[in-house]
Order: structure tokens, then C-alpha cells, then sequence
């Protein structure tokens, strides 16, 4: 019964950590993109009333790029979880936890563009 069970089976692959890695930096680029635009989109809705500029031809877009956010980030922080190293798990967490509120942000300013041209129109 010992035999059955040998020590490697439990370590990672150097490969995961690789991966994860990959995987919660690229999650992290489409974050900043997402910021951006998302900072353009309040500037546009807030201060100069440009509504225009803002970004409702690609709305579908942009949430179907920050799901595939969401979830490379979930993968990442999966493989980060299965390494010994608490900065990578720690980065992969906050990369998750920054995409999934940069979505919900993303939600709410369009929930509020809606209510407001129901107003105005």
C-alpha cells in the first residue's frame, strides 16, 4: 500500500508556477486597459457630459473581456495556490480581487448611463 503513493505525485510542476504567473500578468494588463477605459467613461459621464464618447458601442465587448479577466485571473491564482510562494498567491489574489471589482464598477457606471438617458430621452 506504501508503494501506491510515492512523494512526487504531490509536488507542483515547475511548469504551474510558470503558468499562473503567465496567466495572472496578462490578467493584469487587460485590468489597466480596463481602467482606462473605464476612467475615460467617468470623465466623459461625470465631468464634461460628453456622453457621446463614451463607450456604449462596445459594451458587450468590454464585458466579455472582463469575464476572460475574471477567469485568467481565477487560473492564476488556482496555480499560485498550488506553490509554496506567498508573494506569487498574494499578487494572483489581488490581480482576482481588482478585476472582479473593476467589473462591477464597469456594471454599475453602465446601470447609470442607462437610468440616466431613460431620463433624458
Amino acid at each position: 500500500m506504501e508503494g501506491m503513493f510515492s512523494p512526487w505525485l504531490l509536488t507542483v510542476p515547475a511548469h504551474s508556477t510558470a503558468s499562473g504567473t503567465l496567466l495572472s500578468v496578462a490578467a493584469l494588463m487587460l485590468f489597466f486597459t480596463h481602467l482606462s477605459v473605464f476612467a475615460s467613461d467617468v470623465h466623459n459621464f461625470c465631468f464634461t457630459h460628453h456622453y457621446d464618447r463614451m463607450s456604449f458601442h462596445y459594451t458587450v465587448l468590454l464585458m466579455f473581456s472582463h469575464v476572460i479577466s475574471i477567469c485568467w485571473a481565477a487560473m492564476g491564482s488556482l496555480y499560485a495556490e498550488m506553490t509554496d510562494d506567498k508573494s506569487l498567491r498574494c499578487f494572483a489574489l489581488t490581480i482576482l480581487m481588482l478585476n472582479g471589482a473593476m467589473f462591477f464598477s464597469r456594471l454599475s457606471l453602465e446601470f447609470l448611463a442607462i437610468q440616466y438617458r431613460e431620463e433624458s430621452h
